[in-house]
């Protein structure tokens, strides 16, 4: 279609355009702009006749993706399509290609089909599962001759664990691969700067952030590189994707959890402020204030939300200022009940049982938290006081983990 209106940074046209590769290795920094990039390109692949692959992290966001960035796209350019929700299809009307989208937590609904275009978003997660790679990618690639892979993603380290051991990433071989020059394989390494719709101020950001939490991990998320040894990790990017709701209407109890500064002038020194609803079980993250304020102004947002969310208590942490942290919430006119504890142990110890609550499917993300979602990936022990996860901790474990409080550190 020659008046078809579809956008490309040049990296994306480079990508998907410019190769005759039939295995392209794409590893890159957050943001770069590749899942944009690839959707627009299966249009035309579409409209050219292709049956195409697109292979996810988990099937929660499928439907968010194509929403996102594929149906947009088709209705500016009155394109008629079907999009299956349920079979996980797009097809264009009067068009003989379409899209299959799968995921990798559902790694029975890849096999058995043929693809001319295969599409890896994520592949540093989707290939942590090296038997769907073995299984399902690679047979696929081998049957059908003029199969173009396109493996996308943020590294995930080089090392992918399986049932009996740890073996080396199968994103991490293609990458080796196509760095020796093997025939049919083609290298193209992207950073977070590569994207030319970002400014290098958010860029700088979200790295200086990273980087407090875990320095190594910045030359991973940012630069794309494949970096061992990037520390103790609770949460992946896939569990916390997978994770968000739409907030309930009502809620069994809210709480406000508060991680209170201490008061030592580092820059970090901010107070963590995050709400947490409870709901058959299952714990809400609803709001977070964490930031840099007085006792007095820590104290009133506490009280503001104490209000907006008719909540039944606040839980703080007293290491810093003691009993005085429940004198200053009362005196902000705080008047539900006031639950001070102790933490006694690291921080991952504490983490810990709370990231468990997330395997098991009962705790959830109310929106976008970027400074949360950031320490909830990267911080590893070391670095800055991640003050927005530590509230969050506080939160969802008064009001989900079921065991003696001194199991996780408090008092």
């Amino acid at each position: 279609m020659t008046n078809l209106e579809l956008s490309y940074t040049r990296p994306q046209i480079d990508i998907f355009f410019n190769t005759d590769a039939k295995f392209n290795v794409i590893p890159k920094g957050r943001r770069f702009g590749a899942t944009h990039g690839a959707s627009h390109a299966c249009i035309e692949w579409i409209l050219e006749g292709h049956a195409i692959l697109w292979g996810d992290t988990v099937n929660a966001n499928i439907d968010k993706y194509v929403e996102r960035y594929f149906l947009p796209a088709l209705k500016h350019n009155d394109l008629p399509y079907i999009w299956s929700s349920q079979k996980k299809t797009l097809k264009i009307e009067g068009a003989k290609g379409f899209v299959d989208f799968r995921s990798a937590d559902r790694p029975e609904n890849w096999e058995g089909f043929g693809y001319s275009k295969i599409i890896l978003n994520e592949a540093g997660i989707i290939l942590k599962n090296t038997y769907l790679y073995t299984n399902a990618v690679l047979p696929m690639l081998m049957d059908y001759p003029n199969a173009q892979l396109f493996a996308l993603g943020v590294p995930k380290g080089k090392k992918a664990r399986t049932a009996e051991k740890d073996t080396e990433h199968p994103f991490y071989t293609l990458y080796k691969r196509a760095k020796s020059g093997q025939a049919n394989y083609r290298l193209k390494v992207y950073s977070s700067y590569d994207n030319p719709l970002l400014s290098k101020e958010d860029i700088k950001e979200l790295s200086d952030e990273i980087r407090k939490m875990n320095p190594q991990m910045k030359l991973q998320e940012i630069d794309g590189e494949f970096v061992d040894g990037v520390g103790h990790k609770l949460w992946s990017s896939e569990e916390i994707e997978s994770s968000r709701r739409d907030r309930p209407s009502d809620f069994d109890r809210v709480i406000i959890a508060v991680d209170p500064s201490g008061g030592n002038g580092k820059k970090n020194d901010e107070t963590g402020i995050v709400v947490v609803g409870r709901l058959n079980r299952k714990a809400y993250i609803l709001e977070d204030r964490t930031g840099k304020h007085t006792p007095n102004g820590w104290a009133s947002i506490v009280q503001n939300l104490v209000i907006k969310y008719n909540a039944e208590a606040v839980v703080a942490e007293k290491n810093y200022g003691g009993e005085m942290v429940g004198t200053i919430l009362k005196n902000a006119g705080v008047v539900v009940s006031i639950k001070l504890v102790t933490a006694k142990r690291g921080k991952i110890l504490r983490a810990e049982p709370v990231q468990a609550i997330w395997e098991q499917g009962k705790a959830f993300l109310c929106g976008f938290f970027p400074d949360l979602e950031n320490q909830m990936q990267f911080y590893d022990g070391s670095g800055e006081s991640p003050n927005n996860l530590d509230a969050m901790v506080y939160g969802v474990t008064h009001q989900i983990v079921k065991a003696p409080r001194q199991a996780f550190g408090m008092s």
